[in-house]
């Protein structure tokens, strides 16, 4: 065996001797309503609780401080996330249909290939890492997905979005500045006076968007789909805009 061949497997071999072991939700369902019955008026906390694969739909967290929380599979269909605290929260492949994270602070969190269908992120916070997420029919209006440029030492200090549905959602105002969107489905979005400014749109489909008013200035557009789309005179960096 080739000594390269050798160092690879090695390396393997000394990341599976570091995962942690699995282990289950340290909650179960009727853990987690009770908590948040007893804090009352106050915010719950699950900070760095491990809530992995557990079926929360429809529970009440608005508020709740949800820091580095481990949600990883989690049924949060129509849960209420409204201003919640889920910076640094993992919510891989986490349903959250028509959840409310309506002004809820998602920074540095993991959403990647997470259901986020009809969710209302209205006026949220999101920097993290989203790829394959899917946000059809979401409501982002005035959400800030732009990059922090006074944190650029930290990780991750932009959104990555590779692959997102974002298929007729509502992203009207909101700020995707720097984001990356490489081959994202923005078909029928409505993007009005969105800002995206120096964003990877590479292989991005945005046929039938609304994009009156956005800025496109300096984005990555190679590649991508922009016919049918409305508003097209008024936006900033595509053709026919300034």
């Amino acid at each position: 065996m080739k000594p390269r061949v050798v160092r690879y497997l090695l390396f393997i071999q000394g990341l599976a001797v570091c995962l942690p072991p699995c282990q289950a939700a340290e909650y179960s369902r009727e853990q987690v309503v009770a908590t948040i019955g007893n804090a009352g008026d106050r915010p719950a906390k699950f900070t760095h609780k491990d809530l992995s694969g557990l079926d929360l739909s429809g529970v009440d967290f608005k508020a709740a401080d949800l820091f580095s929380a481990n949600l990883e599979n989690c049924n949060l269909d129509a849960a209420n996330l409204r201003s919640a605290n889920l910076n640094r929260a993992q919510l891989r492949k986490a349903t959250l249909r028509k959840a409310d994270l309506s002004n809820a602070s998602l920074y540095a969190v993991v959403l990647d290939n997470a259901d986020l269908s009809e969710a209302n992120l209205a006026g949220s916070r999101i920097i993290g890492v989203l790829n394959g997420v899917n946000l059809s029919r979401a409501k982002l209006a005035g959400a800030d997905l732009g990059a922090d440029m006074a944190n650029q030492g930290m990780a991750p200090a932009r959104v990555e979005m590779n692959n997102a549905v974002l298929t007729g959602a509502d992203l009207s105002g909101s700020n995707f500045t720097h984001a990356i969107l490489s081959y994202a489905k923005l078909q029928n979005a409505d993007l009005r006076r969105a800002r995206l400014q120096w964003a990877d749109l590479s292989g991005a489909n945005l046929h039938g968007a609304d994009v009156a008013g956005a800025d496109f200035r300096h984005a990555n557009l190679d590649g991508a789909v922009i016919n049918n789309v409305k508003g097209l005179d008024s936006a900033r960096g595509l053709n026919g805009g300034e």
